[in-house]
């Protein structure tokens, strides 16, 4: 598993090299390797976006299968064998599978955990003998007033707070870009406070970005970096699905019917329509003429 591990870290290493020759003599070195990790995040997003649009599809469906589910544990709750077993045909019949949901996410924390290894120590997956490797042996270059594979903590520390503001700055636009992301998967939908989990599922979309920014604290600027980018390109993969597949509805909307009447539909033309009615007016004056 360690071989496996260093052999992705060599890949990205690679990859990242390969951007570098192609920028490094148009832009500054630092520049340059700031606009590679931007490319590298871009080629991963896109290479897993069939993923991306699974878990979404996945996620959208959980959310329209909620109703169904709350009514199977109900009504079998005395039973948890044949409850487990509808509920599985249900998510099954409308493709709301667990793992759709989860694989995207088990596929790309091995890439950040590699990305974060390869910017804390370039020079052991990085050759020499690359444009990018000396330029980092020779000290490097800095992008947007970072140092790409220090952390915003070691600039506070070693610089102090007014250099170490572009290492905040990216946090809080990598945070924002996250709210943003959130936001709009949810934009127009109204949320039934009664649905199973959403107390939870608002906490977490609530917590998560802040807890992301708070771990980047002691992270590489590079990984930061990575992670804004991929707010921004999942965003506008986002977009691309909600044009494909239309807005996710409300979670419960689509199995809401509108309630009929027991005895049917009342028309115009029942009798006790106001229109069929007749006034009170017209009958007193038909009954003066009889007596006349």
């Amino acid at each position: 598993m360690g071989d496996l591990f260093n052999s992705l870290i060599e890949l990205l290493g690679t990859v990242l090299s390969f951007f570098f020759d192609f920028l490094h003599d148009i832009f500054s070195d630092g520049v340059a390797y700031g606009f590679s990790i931007i490319l590298l995040t871009i080629a991963i997003n896109i290479l897993v976006f069939p993923l991306t649009l699974k878990q979404t599809r996945s996620t959208r469906a959980f959310s329209a299968l909620q109703p169904e589910i709350k009514k199977i544990q109900t009504e079998f709750k005395d039973d948890p064998q044949e409850m487990q077993k509808r509920l599985m045909a249900a998510q099954k019949e409308a493709g709301a599978t667990p793992a759709g949901c989860l694989l995207p996410l088990l596929v790309q924390m091995p890439i950040w955990f590699a990305l974060f290894r390869l910017l804390q120590e370039p020079l052991n997956y990085i050759s020499l003998d690359t444009a990018l490797g000396q330029s980092i042996a020779a000290g490097g270059e800095a992008f947007l007033g970072m140092m790409l594979d220090r952390s915003p903590s070691q600039a506070v520390s070693e610089l102090g707070l007014p250099d170490a503001i572009p290492y905040l700055v990216m946090i809080i636009i990598m945070v924002a870009t996250q709210y943003i992301q959130q936001w709009h998967s949810t934009y127009g939908q109204v949320r039934d406070k009664n649905q199973p989990g959403a107390g939870a599922q608002q906490a977490i979309t609530k917590i998560m970005p802040l807890f992301i920014g708070f771990i980047s604290w002691n992270f590489p600027a590079g990984l930061v970096l990575y992670w804004t980018t991929s707010n921004l390109f999942r965003l506008g993969q986002q977009v691309l699905i909600f044009r494909i597949d239309g807005r996710p509805p409300t979670p419960g909307s689509q199995s809401k019917e509108p309630e009929k009447p027991k005895n049917g539909p009342k028309t115009d033309d029942s009798e006790d329509s106001p229109a069929k009615r007749p006034q009170q007016g017209a009958a007193d004056k038909r009954r003066r003429r009889r007596r006349r």
